[in-house]
């Protein structure tokens, strides 16, 4: 017996107990969610932001070059006929909006502001793409990693400085990841809240042991190179190492933030030999 096209469909809908429905068709909106849907599920991404092709801020800029890029906007959203929308909760607002009203499924992708907040944010990811499977293995090699950081108890006082002297302190993922690699985070102590500027001068006066600028575009050594050069940072020259950490590590939630805490821990192994060497020399003298 033939099925009519209404039972077509309605078997179509059907999923077997226990087993996760897979969208076919899933548009993401913002980098982070680009992230995600391309590392859990990147067969089946008809479309990604138009951020997700900078290498600077994500780990799938190759993966993503031949995939159609939106702008978040909900006409080519609609487009797209869409199965899933992964979006986060700052950008495409309106297209999130829309696309409930329109009956489309939508998995907010959050910022996360601890390495919990990243094992949740993969997970919930993952069950939403229907890939529960791929979402804890991720999550266990993420904590494989980090598991492996040897932890050295010895102070290195540090400081993440970004364009307009914006630095992360309590409750924000960069304060965890350093906090992760052993380092003591300055931040709380020269400012207030979660985010806020430090002026140069503070920096200075300061004088952390190691310098972490950021690197959300080319030309980073050459900027970290120019800023040693100003004129307030020649008292600093002797005593403040100076580093970049890829912004694609630590931008935004995913199991790449484990490379960042292991690239975090070998700087501040950088930092503690630094201290070693001038005292070995000292004794070759004696």
């Amino acid at each position: 017996m033939r099925l009519t096209g209404i039972a077509i469909a309605l078997a179509a809908l059907l999923v077997p107990l226990g087993v996760e429905a897979k969208p076919q068709r899933i548009v993401s909106t913002n980098v982070c969610a680009d992230q995600l849907a391309l590392l859990l599920a990147p067969e089946r991404v008809v479309s990604v932001s138009f951020n997700a092709v900078d290498p600077n801020i994500s780990n799938f800029a190759r993966e993503a070059k031949n995939i159609p890029v939106n702008a978040a906007r909900a006409e080519e959203i609609v487009l797209l006929r869409p199965d899933l929308v992964l979006g986060d909760v700052y950008e495409g607002a309106r297209v999130m909006r829309f696309a409930e009203v329109s009956g489309i499924p939508v998995q907010i992708v959050g910022a996360g502001s601890s390495i919990d907040d990243v094992r949740k944010i993969i997970r919930d990811a993952a069950k939403a793409l229907g890939e529960s499977e791929r979402g804890e293995a991720q999550i266990g090699a993420m904590d494989e990693r980090l598991r492996a950081i040897k932890n050295d108890n010895r102070d290195v006082r540090t400081l993440v400085y970004e364009p307009n002297g914006i630095t992360s302190g309590n409750g924000t993922l960069t304060h965890e990841l350093l906090s992760a690699a052993g380092l003591h985070n300055l931040a709380p102590e020269l400012m207030t809240g979660s985010y806020g500027a430090v002026p140069l001068e503070l920096v200075v006066a300061t004088a952390p042991d190691l310098l972490i600028l950021d690197d959300a575009y080319a030309g980073q050594s050459s900027r970290a190179q120019s800023l040693l050069r100003h004129p307030a940072f020649r008292a600093l020259r002797d005593r403040t190492m100076v580093t970049s950490i890829p912004s694609r590590l630590w931008l935004c939630p995913g199991p790449w933030v484990a490379e960042a805490v292991e690239r975090l821990a070998a700087e501040k192994t950088r930092v503690l030999d630094s201290r070693i060497r001038p005292l070995a020399a000292q004794s070759i003298q004696e």
